[in-house]
């Protein structure tokens, strides 16, 4: 029998010692302030999904409506009716949950306040009622645009584009366009959350990092509209969006011809006997 014999093996006695890594303190005000900003854009795209009411009018009336108002206030010569208007809008936005209030008011203010900052040196020049004319049809306009989108999903909303003769590319790129915010924004948010958890120590070039996501970001999209186009070929999409069924005139639809016929009426009256 063959002897073998093995030699003895000593282990270093700095394998044996036991070693604390104490990685030192970065600031994660990147990180944390890129996820935040993704995070708010996705909240106001779920904040427009399927808040339809069960008694809302027409999709593509709301917009026509919502429309011929805007027109009719920045045409309105007679400040009158630009404040029955204000009234009038905001008495409609208080039928929202607070939730849609809070929404469309805060992107309102911002709107009213670039338009105060503005118009501002026209009240040291002894025109105030300019500020106070203009801040209030970007009131209006503005709310009308937010009650809109928070009374209308985005998918009946472009839908509705095509009663008015929209071309079917301009609907189709909104549409892709809105729908794949959301998704790669939620690719943006994993993908930073990873670089978060594997971030280990201080990493004083943040730029790379903000590099990589966008680039792994424009790969995926890349990937993903491939996929999408082979999809939309096997189903011989044609580029051409077809209306599923015909909208009945509804007694909610009945109700915005006639305030729409109210508004063009009173519109006429004030500013014909100025």
């Amino acid at each position: 029998m063959n002897d073998y014999r093995t030699e003895k093996t000593e282990i270093p006695e700095w394998m044996c010692q036991q070693e604390e890594y104490i990685p030192s303190k970065d600031k994660e005000a990147f990180l944390t302030k890129s996820t935040k900003s993704v995070l708010s854009v996705l909240g106001k795209l779920r904040f427009h999904e399927g808040k339809d009411g069960r008694f809302s009018a027409t999709p593509s009336l709301k917009l026509f409506y919502t429309l011929i108002y805007i027109i009719l206030t920045a045409s309105a010569r007679n400040y009158l009716f630009v404040l029955i208007m204000c009234a009038a809008v905001t008495v409609r936005l208080a039928f929202f949950p607070a939730a849609a209030i809070r929404q469309v008011l805060s992107e309102t203010a911002g709107a009213v306040m670039i338009s105060v900052f503005l118009l501002l040196p026209a009240v040291f020049m002894g025109n105030p009622q300019t500020l106070a004319n203009i801040t209030a049809r970007v009131y209006i306009s503005v709310t009308l645009v937010g009650i809109l989108s928070a009374g209308t999903s985005w998918n009946k909303l472009t839908a509705s584009m095509r009663t008015f003769r929209i071309p079917s590319l301009f609907i189709f790129t909104l549409d892709i366009t809105l729908k794949y915010i959301s998704v790669l924004g939620e690719i943006c948010v994993d993908i930073l959350t990873s670089v978060g958890l594997r971030s280990v120590g201080k990493n004083p070039d943040k730029a790379k990092s903000f590099s990589g996501v966008l680039g792994i970001t424009f790969l995926k999209s890349s990937e993903m509209a491939e996929e999408m186009y082979a999809s939309m070929c096997c189903r011989g999409f044609t580029g051409e969006y077809q209306m599923s069924k015909k909208y009945r005139l509804c007694l909610q639809d009945v109700l915005g011809i006639l305030m729409m016929v109210c508004g063009i009426c009173l519109f006429l009256y004030l500013n014909v006997n100025m």
